[in-house]
């Protein structure tokens, strides 16, 4: 790349910046929506945080230097949101007088791509039997927990929301898991990642509620369906100019559990006032 074309775009810094804003818009509605006072277009913007994070996390693990440093850290704001949950969960007078809590935790779905980027890793180098292991790993850990005895299975799901994150109960579920393993195996060739993002988000948002849900209507794509607004991510992804930009690693896990705390208490004020 020459000096003059990575002038050009964006760079990695300014993508996930501007994903933290995305996000930021996403969860006002999210948090606030009970107020009817927040228009769903904020919801419609944050559709393409989730997309940029995946793809600047990508970025992140493949470059970084150290990748078991970098799996501790998310690990650790996995396992730390996780239980912040449970306690939430299990304590009703810390929940809003509706019931609502908040259930956001991208670190563990990112805990559970990094060991099934792993595997891919241990494929592309003929490690068959240990990347096939490492990728079925997470599903086969989270499958076990429904062969322990009754008595423990409390114990169980506390282990499943902290420790040992599900791919079943991770922030976005399947759906992210896939959608990240497709970023991370096709990041050699960025009109081919893109390409197939784009018509995996079209085929999972707009073609199952086709299928499932009777009657559809363009107005339901819009207000109760618009997960597919996601495609748009495709935009940042093709303008990102490879460069890493600024070096605020921090920002983001700073960022995203306090302002999702500090939102969820606001929210949890605001009702109790309301109500």
């Amino acid at each position: 790349m020459t000096l003059e074309s990575s002038k050009k775009g964006f760079t990695g810094f300014q993508i996930k910046f501007l994903a933290l804003i995305f996000m930021l818009l996403d969860h006002i509605h999210y948090f606030f929506e009970f107020t009817g006072k927040v228009p769903v277009i904020f919801s419609w913007i944050g559709r393409l945080a989730g997309g940029l994070f995946l793809f600047t996390m990508i970025e992140g693990y493949t470059h970084t230097s150290n990748k078991k440093k970098y799996f501790t850290r998310i690990y650790l704001m996995s396992a730390s949101m996780g239980l912040i949950k449970y306690i939430i969960q299990i304590s009703p007078q810390l929940q809003r007088g509706d019931g609502f809590y908040p259930e956001n935790s991208i670190f563990s779905t990112f805990v559970i791509l990094i060991i099934i980027f792993k595997g891919i890793d241990y494929i592309r180098e003929k490690k068959l039997f240990k990347g096939i292991g490492l990728i079925l790993l997470p599903f086969i850990t989270s499958y076990s927990f429904n062969l322990l005895p009754k008595a423990i299975m409390p114990y169980a799901y506390i282990l499943a929301s902290t420790l040992i994150p599900s791919p079943f109960l991770v922030e976005g579920g399947l759906y992210v898991i896939i959608t990240g393993v497709i970023l991370y195996s096709f990041r050699e060739n960025r009109k081919l990642q893109g390409t197939i993002y784009g018509i995996f988000v079209l085929a999972w948002m707009v073609g199952l509620p086709l299928i499932y849900i009777r009657p559809i209507s363009l107005k339901l794509m819009f207000t109760d369906y618009y997960e597919w607004m996601s495609v748009f991510a495709l935009i940042f992804m093709f303008l990102y100019n490879g460069e890493k930009g600024k070096s605020m690693k921090r920002l983001f896990y700073i960022f995203y559990p306090a302002h999702i705390y500090i939102l969820y208490i606001l929210s949890f004020l605001l009702y109790k006032f309301k109500y």
